[in-house]
């Protein structure tokens, strides 16, 4: 008997909306399923995040980070674009990134674990390739489970 994953990754997309913001992450394995986003269709189920870079988000570094491979836009410019978006931000912010997206978050009082998974169903996406800016990507897509 096989089953489908997909039943699951809606489960996993639905259930941090449907507990508005309580992760799911202990049982699903923590920033292991990307599910939900637009930007993220076209991965795998167990396509993993990278952390780039957490900190405050004044003290992020305009050099030193490695772009991913694939990426035309670096990690700095991706800060760029999102400090063009989102002017007057401050706090704890984390940086991750996937085979084609970077994904910001605020990510204060968020443990490691938690936080890659929030930033990709609650923060701002900028594509890698075309610094395309994507606000809160799996929110947006996100749909109620159904189980029929």
């Amino acid at each position: 008997m096989t089953m489908s994953v997909f039943p699951f990754l809606r489960l996993v997309s639905v259930c941090g909306a449907a507990l508005m913001g309580s992760s799911c992450l202990p049982m699903f394995g923590a920033g292991q399923v990307l599910a939900g986003s637009s930007l993220a269709e076209g991965l795998l189920p167990s396509s993993t995040l990278e952390l780039v870079w957490r900190g405050d988000i004044r003290s992020f570094p305009s050099s030193g980070l490695r772009t991913p491979r694939g990426f035309k836009v670096s990690p700095a410019d991706s800060y760029s674009l999102l400090m063009e978006a989102r002017p007057g931000i401050a706090g704890e912010w984390a940086c991750y990134h996937d085979r084609s997206n970077y994904y910001w978050a605020f990510v204060a009082g968020k443990k490691e674990e938690e936080a890659g998974l929030y930033a990709v169903r609650r923060g701002v996406a900028v594509s890698g390739i075309s610094g395309e800016i994507e606000d809160a990507p799996a929110v947006q897509d996100a749909q109620p489970f159904s189980a029929m």
